[in-house]
């Protein structure tokens, strides 16, 4: 046999055994990908479309032109939430059950009407009613509990939280700090045109919130066909805009962002992790979704934590996504989504330091330092000394009934004796 058809002959068997290597791989690679199963999901989003939180002083616009006032859902903030609720479905479909069933799904949100009917509606389109399973022909929809807390009581969702002197005197330093003047300066300008004609004061306006409420009532009116001020021109509004989200920032970062995530962003990030390892130390359990109705700040602070913030308020609707898979090795892995476009697909985020598929030891791991075991403690909140106070307090007050008890038997001891003539020195 010559040379060359022993070269063809090997250059023909390399070709093959690299083909059938490839072949293998590729096959190993979609066996993988096959049996990645979905086994866990948490959501937090923001709530649809709504009036404004409250409007400037030389505002014409008031709070009776809104139907039902500021701050509540529109018709177009629960129409954005349905529109949301039907893409879950769509991405569920083969996760979750058609009908709505307790042991799957749990459903939390913010003491709000407006999170609370966005809940409600993004449910409605979660679970639309099927045939035979709506209460009458009449009434085609699923009824979903939705709990929630009072504010007052909200420990995880209704962001930033105030009740930790830290994080208050964390926040008076951003204000002061050289970060966020070098961010504001360039807005100096559009500071005076807000002093011209929205009845602010200097002082006033030398606050962020009040260039937000500002934007936030100009956004909502323009958004509903109100007409605006000649003074509001599309470059004001764009620089409101980014004043805006700086202000949005500055509650999260800016200014010792580790810190502020620590008390914040992290507080809820725990919260989702402890209930996303639940999932994997109970392979059998039947939970398999929560959701979070709440707010921008919520998203926000969120995602600041996770070091995955694009400094943009969260819109309406918009959705953050943690998904848990385990592959075929029973390897648990996190998968995160940022939806803020309806017209768009969620985008995947990748944790800093991880891949996008992250596995759960190692998300765990470069998220811990951001998770506080004691939260009171480290905010400086005097809890434990409250407690101790009110313990004594009531301690003294069984103590003096105890006695008041005591002396009024002793009385009808007394009396009793008396009643019969017996003397308190006389011996039986």
């Amino acid at each position: 046999m010559s040379a060359a058809h022993m070269n063809v002959r090997g250059s023909t068997g390399f070709f093959l055994s690299g083909f059938f290597f490839l072949y293998i791989c590729l096959l190993l690679f979609c066996k993988t990908t096959a049996e990645k199963k979905l086994k866990f999901v948490v959501l937090v989003f923001r709530h649809g479309d709504r009036s404004p939180i409250k409007t400037y002083p030389n505002d014409k616009y008031k709070e009776d032109i809104w139907p039902d006032g500021f701050e509540q859902l529109t018709q177009r903030g629960m129409e954005q939430q349905f529109e949301l609720g039907t893409y879950l479905r769509k991405r569920y479909s083969e996760f979750l059950n058609q009908t709505y069933s307790r042991h799957e799904v749990y459903v939390k949100s913010t003491d709000m009407d407006r999170t609370i009917l966005s809940a409600q509606t993004n449910l409605a389109g979660l679970f639309p009613s099927v045939a035979g399973e709506h209460l009458n022909s009449n009434i085609t929809w699923q009824p979903v509990p939705v709990h929630t807390v009072p504010l007052t009581e909200d420990n995880i969702l209704m962001l930033p939280l105030k009740n930790c002197p830290l994080y208050n005197q964390l926040q008076k330093e951003t204000y002061t700090s050289k970060e966020f003047y070098d961010l504001v300066e360039p807005y100096k300008d559009v500071l005076k045109i807000l002093q011209n004609h929205t009845g602010y004061s200097p002082e006033q306006l030398n606050e962020t919130f009040t260039s937000w409420i500002i934007y936030d009532a100009l956004s909502c009116e323009r958004y509903h066909n109100y007409s605006l001020p000649e003074w509001v021109t599309k470059d004001v509004m764009d620089k409101l805009s980014h004043l805006s989200d700086i202000s949005m920032s500055s509650f999260f970062g800016i200014h010792k962002h580790y810190e502020k995530s620590r008390l914040q962003g992290g507080v809820l990030l725990s919260t989702i992790l402890k209930n996303i390892t639940n999932a994997t130390m109970t392979p059998s359990g039947k939970l398999k979704l929560i959701m979070y109705s709440a707010h921008d700040t919520t998203i926000a602070a969120l995602q600041m934590a996770l070091n995955v913030s694009n400094g943009k308020i969260p819109p309406y609707a918009a959705c953050h996504f943690f998904e848990l898979y385990q592959d075929n090795e029973s390897h648990y892995s996190i998968e995160m989504f940022y939806r803020n476009d309806s017209s768009l697909d969620p985008y995947p985020i990748t944790l800093p330091g991880c891949s996008s598929s992250c596995p759960l030891a190692q998300f765990t791991d470069l998220t811990s330092s951001i998770i506080v075991q004691d939260w009171d403690k480290e905010c400086g909140a005097k809890v434990e000394g409250n407690k101790s106070s009110g313990a004594v307090i009531g301690l003294s007050v069984a103590v003096v009934l105890l006695i008041i008890v005591i002396i009024g038997l002793l009385r009808i001891l007394c009396n009793y004796r008396k009643h019969l003539g017996i003397s308190n020195y006389e011996t039986v």
